[in-house]
């Protein structure tokens, strides 16, 4: 996958029905930089740096932070996969209402935030593929449209992925307790964000009433789970994780 694609849907490779997002324009790099250094840059739904790195000026709230033995010098974001058509429908309903100098990021639904890197190989990466082969692709509906404090939100129904969505987020919760941030071990709603960051009350609720009007719901199939590395305010893709067909 291209480094300038912009990243909260990753494609699987090779897969017929998961086409690669299409590149979003990059400023050119400087003469002395290549271009294959360029990072796809995140929307700044993340609270903050994640690394605590000397070039992070931001204090970091401790319930984002893993609860490992040391400073993790990368964390991980697991999002669901879906198929190409609803992850199109849903990047074109956040394109429409989420503020365009910080809507970076392609529609997504976000498992979990900050998951620590010294966990990647022996614990993080083989849960996701055990987990992943044992659990069958599953209908989802984004329905229910919802105030947040600064934006709108888009739910899934408990009938329609809902419940599938969280039953898979306790399975990941239970094996990775002894290292989640306090954000990530919390309470769990699949949604998709698809406003955020308006501070103007009238236009939130003005976009509010006009989603509830015109949003007719999209349906879809989750297909796995798909890791980025979060690098300094930008969100890399690392691996997919499919699920089992349906039967």
């Amino acid at each position: 996958m291209s480094q300038n694609t912009r990243l909260s849907y990753s494609a699987a490779a090779g897969s017929a029905d998961i086409p690669k997002p299409q590149p979003k324009p990059v400023n050119k790099p400087p003469a002395n930089q290549s271009s294959s250094n360029h990072r796809q840059h995140a929307s700044g739904e993340q609270q903050g740096s994640r690394h605590g790195g000397p070039s992070h000026k931001r204090n970091q709230s401790p319930s984002y932070i893993p609860q490992t033995s040391s400073a993790e010098e990368a964390v991980y974001v697991l999002t669901l996969l879906t198929d190409a058509k609803h992850h199109r429908t849903l990047t074109e309903t956040r394109n429409k209402y989420f503020p365009p100098r910080l809507n970076r990021l392609e529609a997504h639904i976000t498992l979990f935030h900050a998951l620590p890197g010294s966990q990647l190989e022996e614990s993080i990466k083989p849960t996701l593929r055990e987990i992943s082969s044992k659990t069958s692709q599953f209908h989802l509906l984004a329905a229910t449209p919802f105030r947040l404090n600064k934006g709108i939100a888009i739910g899934l129904p408990k009938s329609s992925g809902g419940d599938d969505a969280r039953q898979v987020h306790q399975q990941l919760k239970a094996a990775w307790a002894d290292f989640l941030s306090r954000q990530d071990a919390g309470g769990f709603a699949a949604h998709y964000t698809i406003m955020n960051k308006v501070d103007d009350e009238k236009e939130v609720q003005k976009a509010f009433e006009q989603v509830q009007q015109e949003w007719k719901g999209c349906h879809g199939t989750v297909l796995g789970l798909s890791l980025f590395k979060y690098d300094r305010g930008n969100w890399v893709h690392n691996e997919d994780f499919k699920f089992a067909p349906s039967q």
